[in-house]
């Protein structure tokens, strides 16, 4: 399982990465073109660099600058980072295929070594091997050998196969934690931010309702409750997550035709994940990251940079090892309705600006790896991920034209694409970015960018023949929701019912 691979200390033993899948480009041609790629110069690498750097969102708790805010709950920026998670890892750290730092030594990496020697840590099957890591055993002394560990004083699952959290009071929920306040998860970077490490909290808590409300053996109950926390899972994917962040026609003609570039019907059966979502299109995600949150009634407005690394923060602890209920996210104000709940930014070229100064340890002396904007932009750079215009050349989309690209944006990042020759030949991960504020004011990702991440998500899903979407069958696959305890009426069909089953918090279930 993943319990030290980590953003902020990346990978201390490769002996537990749990799956090496492969990796490959949705259109390999343009990979290997120098035509579709940002051109192989120092020029390039100072242009990247400069372009992350005029990418500040300004706002701050003084100044929230709330129309820069998209429609779009908070929660599911969170939920967006849980399932990059969940389906790939190890293209946004360096290793021996892949190098970016502030020595300026960066270039393009050949693909086909990229592809044979890159390896994705994670079954990209939106199975939810991240929370399970994945799964005790079943056998009598393999089971104790899981969970009753000398190492290991708090193990993934207990003696009865529901899984460790910790809970105090109504007030007092958090991962399972050692003495150093490290988590113990099945993939460390779901406690990169208190967000992401509550969210997999509430995860935990709501696998543990649905085994208790099933019948039989422990055994009978946990092989049962997995599989339908699994399918509300890919549910929630696919009818709350993606019809919020993407156009909701692409969504529609995915599930409905199946996918472009992947799978059978491209004529490209194995599965894979693409690293032109997993390098460049899924992180459209940063952008949406708030400058500052209110996590719950005790919290005062808290910056992104103070979220960051909790276990590295003492403050962020209790003297019981657990995070303090000031850290303890009340979800009410991240998803639902009501004038309490905040939203995402909106989906466009501003990245907070405390992402620009990540505090991880291995990353805070490296003007590169510290700085988000210009890791992302460097990072496909250096895995030769083909630019926005070579994308929507193979989808058969109509590009930005240069005057999409730079109308309206700050004279800075004008004068960068400019002189870095960006207007014809643009990064993709900004090229998507900047996609969704031209043709969805940021509410949502354009064209290419929903091409992609529909393509990808729900192309995973149909490939996939333990999915909800190839077990329709099952009585508990309803048509517009998951019956996760049959006979009792607790049903799935957006995020806020998983997390009000979850228990913690209890949200208005009348059907939105």
């Amino acid at each position: 399982m993943f319990r030290k691979i980590s953003h902020s200390a990346g990978i201390e033993d490769e002996g537990e990465i749990l799956f090496s899948t492969a990796f490959d480009y949705f259109f390999p041609d343009a990979a290997r073109s120098p035509l579709c790629l940002l051109p192989a110069s120092k020029e390039t690498v100072e242009g990247l660099k400069a372009l992350g750097d005029q990418m500040a969102d300004p706002g701050d708790p003084g100044r929230p600058l709330a129309d820069l805010d998209s429609p779009i709950p908070a929660a599911f920026t969170y939920l967006g980072q849980f399932i990059d998670h969940d389906v790939t890892a190890r293209t946004d750290r360096n290793s021996a295929v892949s190098t970016i730092d502030g020595s300026g030594r960066v270039s393009p990496q050949n693909p086909d070594t990229v592809i044979r020697d890159l390896r994705n840590g994670r079954r990209p099957e939106l199975d939810l091997d991240s929370v399970f890591g994945d799964g005790p055993g079943l056998a009598g002394s393999a089971l104790r050998a899981r969970t009753e560990s000398d190492s290991e004083p708090f193990p993934l699952f207990t003696s009865q196969l529901t899984l460790n959290c910790f809970e105090k009071g109504p007030d007092r929920v958090d991962l399972p934690r050692r003495e150093n306040h490290v988590a113990i998860i099945a993939d460390m970077r779901n406690d990169e931010n208190v967000i992401v490490s509550q969210l997999h909290t509430r995860i935990l808590k709501f696998y543990n309702a649905v085994f208790e409300r099933q019948r039989g053996s422990n055994e009978a109950k946990y092989i049962r409750a997995r599989q339908l926390v699994r399918w509300a899972y890919q549910f929630i994917v696919v009818n709350d997550y993606l019809p919020r962040i993407c156009d909701r026609g692409i969504v529609a003609d995915t599930l409905a035709n199946g996918p472009r570039a992947l799978g059978s019907s491209s004529g490209r059966g194995d599965s894979f994940m693409p690293l032109e979502f997993s390098v460049a299109a899924f992180r459209f995600g940063h952008s949406m990251i708030r400058p500052f949150y209110n996590l719950n009634d005790a919290s005062n407005e808290v910056l992104i940079q103070d979220l960051l690394g909790p276990n590295g923060n003492p403050a962020n602890f209790a003297p019981d090892g657990q995070l303090i209920s000031e850290r303890v996210v009340d979800f009410r104000r991240f998803a639902g309705q009501g004038a309490n709940v905040q939203h995402a930014r909106r989906i466009d070229t501003k990245i907070a600006q405390g992402l620009f100064a990540l505090p991880f340890e291995d990353r805070r002396d490296d003007p590169v790896l510290r700085h988000l904007a210009r890791s992302n932009l460097l990072r496909a750079y250096n895995l030769s991920i083909p630019t926005g215009q070579a994308m929507c050349s193979g989808f058969g989309i109509i590009p930005l034209s240069p005057a999409e690209l730079t109308d309206g944006e700050s004279g800075g990042i004008v004068d960068v694409l400019n002189r870095a020759g960006f207007v014809h030949r643009t990064p993709l991960w900004y090229y998507i970015l900047r996609e969704a504020a031209v043709q969805q004011n940021g509410e949502r990702l354009g064209e290419l960018g929903s091409r992609l991440v529909c393509e990808t998500l729900i192309g995973l899903l149909k490939q996939d023949p333990n999915s909800y979407l190839n077990n329709r069958a099952d009585p508990s696959v309803e048509h517009d929701e998951i019956d996760v305890t049959p006979g009792i009426g607790r049903k799935v069909n957006d995020l806020t019912d998983l997390l009000d089953i979850a228990g913690v918090e209890r949200f208005d279930r009348r059907r939105r």
